[in-house]
């Protein structure tokens, strides 16, 4: 038994990724589990996993049956199904069962708080403030670029500057590419430190291009 497991049943591999990802920053003490299909979890039983997220169309079963058959290997787990359908009889019948479940076409933040939510009803402990109800929702005006243990995404100004900044440009040759004050670049700059929660330029450069990569495996998970 592994009392910090959490099951990923997810043959999407940018799903999967993503998925653990998340977890570990957000709960560095769990150990995530990764499979493709149902069959393949069967391994894992032993484990006694304190959290299965689980995709419902999987290669080996599909919809509601894909949810049964999770239930029955793991019945001590909470469940979280992760799922592209919007079929209401398929969602009534999974809140029938209570498990709740968060569509792929959520955003960062809405994914983010079902799985947090998921693990805190198991007892484990998140950082604090990475629940989506103490986050400010997304605008247009905000990415779904967040650091670990932030409460607030980088503007898109800031995550353009951030790229550039990321390429090797000094604040000066950034400022020039985007048509803005060098001025105006270095207070974005210092803003976007606080945001990532850095103690640093490089540092920041270290923490935005994961939280991208992120953002953008995310994006590619929901286009599929």
């Amino acid at each position: 038994m592994n009392p910090n497991a959490v099951l990923l049943i997810e043959d999407h591999p940018l799903v999967s990724m993503m998925l653990a990802d998340m977890l570990t920053e957000h709960a560095p003490d769990l150990t995530v589990l990764k499979v493709p299909t149902i069959q393949a979890s069967e391994q894992h039983i032993h484990e006694n996993p304190r959290l299965v997220i689980f995709d419902l169309n999987l290669p080996d079963c599909e919809g509601v049956n894909s949810a049964r058959r999770v239930r029955n290997l793991f019945p001590f787990s909470q469940l979280l199904a992760f799922t592209g359908t919007t079929h209401d009889d398929i969602l009534q019948e999974l809140g029938e069962m209570e498990i709740p479940c968060v569509r792929k076409s959520a955003d960062y933040h809405e994914l983010l708080n079902a799985v947090m939510k998921g693990l805190m009803a198991t007892g484990v402990s998140c950082q604090e403030g990475m629940s989506a109800d103490k986050m400010k929702s997304k605008n247009e005006f905000q990415s779904n670029i967040i650091a670990p243990g932030s409460k607030k995404p980088l503007t898109w100004r800031q995550v353009e500057i951030m790229r550039r900044i990321a390429v090797g440009m000094t604040a000066k040759e950034a400022a020039r590419d985007m048509n803005l004050s060098p001025e105006t670049v270095r207070a974005h700059m210092r803003e976007v430190l606080v945001r990532l929660g850095a103690q640093n330029r490089a540092h920041a450069v270290s923490i935005f291009t994961k939280a991208e990569r992120q953002s953008r495996l995310l994006e590619e998970a929901q286009s599929q």
